[in-house]
């Protein structure tokens, strides 16, 4: 019984570090090279040539 508990305290707090990863505003740190990286990406993505 208690590893269910276990098991349910640790899906909760995982879901829980999703929902506050999706929803709070990522520090610059993170979200400036996450923007760097998508530009560099994104023209890559959009190519319409077959290679």
């Amino acid at each position: 019984m208690i590893y269910g508990f276990a098991y349910l305290g640790m899906v909760l707090a995982i879901s829980a570090g999703w929902v506050v990863l999706a929803v709070l505003k990522k520090p610059d740190f993170i979200e400036k090279p996450l923007e760097e990286l998508k530009n560099k990406i994104r023209p890559l993505l959009n190519s319409k040539e077959i290679k």
